[in-house]
């Protein structure tokens, strides 16, 4: 397992490099789809961190921190390696690479709203409190990992 900030780098450095710099909220989505896609294929936690199911999908409390500033605004500048410097394996790389070619094209509000179909992780784990606002809830790893793999099944045919 890894630092989800050391995942985000990851992301935010592609996206860059690619001249299709991330919104924070798209980095979440892309950082979940890893982290499910790897819990699918690889049978093991690609961040050590709990997911959690905010209004606006899932979430990762610590990315959310590091890159609310930047609000709705693309993050234009390339995280230096020197920040989080942890080498990658092989599969987490493929787990990286493999959300990015599914949702690249997608922007923030569409990952969003794919995040909220029902029958979701965030679907399932979300929950409301008497006045009806979201709870800030964990996502089970194991509703993330089950959801995965049926959408590899389905979608991918592995």
């Amino acid at each position: 397992m890894y630092p989800a900030l050391l995942i985000a780098r990851q992301f935010i450095n592609k996206g860059v490099a690619e001249g299709r710099p991330l919104t924070p909220m798209k980095l979440q989505k892309l950082i979940y789809m890893a982290h499910g896609l790897h819990l699918a294929r690889h049978e093991k936690p690609l961040i050590a961190e709990k997911v959690q199911a905010w209004s606006y999908g899932p979430v990762i409390p610590d990315v959310y921190t590091r890159f609310k500033r930047f609000g709705n605004n693309p993050i234009t500048t390339p995280i230096p390696t020197s920040d989080w410097d942890e080498e990658l394996d092989p599969q987490a790389q493929d787990s990286i690479n493999f959300a990015w070619d599914i949702a690249k094209d997608y922007n923030a509000i569409q990952l969003s709203n794919w995040t909220h179909v029902e029958g979701s992780p965030w679907y399932q784990s979300v929950s409301r409190s008497g006045d009806g606002t979201l709870e800030q809830e964990p996502i089970d790893n194991d509703l993330i990992k089950d959801y995965f793999t049926e959408i590899i099944r389905r979608d991918v045919g592995e």
